[in-house]
C-alpha cells in the first residue's frame, strides 16, 4: 500500500512540474516575447525561418542551406522548435526573446503557429 502512495505522489509532482513549465513558457510570450513571420525550409537536418519578400518554394528546393544564407537577408536557424503539422514552404509565426548573433543568426523558439 504505501508503494502506490508513494507512486501516486510521484506522478502528482511530475504533473505539477509539467503543469508549472507550460505556465512558465505561456507567461514568457505574454511578457515581452518578439515575434517574427516568414517561410519555413527544412532542408539537410536544419530548421530555418526566412523572412525576406522576395523568397520561393523553388529556391528552397534548389538550392542549399548554405546557398539560402549566402542569397538572402534575413534567414535565421530555430532551434528548440517544435513543428507539429508544420512542412517546408509554411508561412510561421514564431515567438522568441533573443536572437543569437551567430552566422546565420540563431532563435530560441519559445512557440510557433502556421499562418
Amino acid at each position: 500500500m504505501k508503494r502506490a502512495a508513494a507512486i501516486f505522489i510521484l506522478i502528482i509532482v511530475l504533473l505539477l512540474l509539467w503543469l508549472i513549465g507550460i505556465l512558465s513558457q505561456q507567461a514568457q510570450v505574454n511578457e515581452g516575447a518578439a515575434t517574427l513571420e516568414g517561410t519555413i525550409v527544412m532542408k539537410e537536418n536544419i530548421i530555418l525561418l526566412i523572412e525576406d519578400k522576395g523568397f520561393t518554394l523553388a529556391d528552397a528546393e534548389t538550392q542549399s542551406v548554405n546557398e539560402l544564407i549566402g542569397n538572402y537577408k534575413s534567414v535565421y536557424k530555430l532551434n528548440n522548435a517544435v513543428l507539429s503539422g508544420i512542412k517546408s514552404g509554411d508561412m510561421v509565426e514564431i515567438w522568441y526573446t533573443e536572437i543569437l548573433e551567430s552566422f546565420p543568426a540563431q532563435i530560441n523558439v519559445i512557440k510557433i503557429k502556421k499562418l
